[in-house]
């Protein structure tokens, strides 16, 4: 099988903090702090990188969501239900239109919390999902 990838929908809040990050980050630099400018860059860095490094990959069987560049895999046997929800749990998507994913156990995330992400295609993620596992609840 093949790999599909997802990307994140990046709201505009993402874009306001990176901003304002490196508005401060210059203030901070041209005021000749730059214990403080230092601090700010690496705060917009950690940004950045939360902005690059969140996708989703549907691998076969395998969920796999991708933060700060690092891969998380889940099962999509595993999976139970799937829904649109709109929060800001801090989770791994950067926007409030989210995908709430709940699987069978809680060994799976190790937790009972739903797993939240964020695809761009909402709908065409879930299909999918659906395709993998026919058993999953769309709701």
């Amino acid at each position: 099988m093949s790999t599909t990838v997802y990307k994140s929908k990046i709201d505009w809040w993402v874009w306001v903090v990176f901003l304002f990050m490196a508005g401060v980050t210059t203030a901070m630099a041209l005021d000749s702090t730059w214990w403080v400018a230092l601090s700010f860059g690496g705060t917009m860095l950690v940004c950045a990188l939360l902005i690059a490094g969140c996708w989703y990959e549907i691998d076969g069987d395998q969920l796999v969501v991708y933060q700060f560049f690092k891969p998380n895999r889940f099962p999509i046997d595993k999976i139970t239900e799937v829904k649109k929800t709109t929060g800001i749990l801090a989770t791994a998507g950067m926007s409030c239109h989210r995908v709430s994913i709940k699987f069978t156990d809680r060994s799976v995330m190790k937790s009972s919390m739903p797993l939240e992400i964020s695809p761009k295609d909402r709908d065409g993620f879930m299909n999918q999902l659906k395709e993998v596992n026919p058993s999953i609840v769309i709701k």
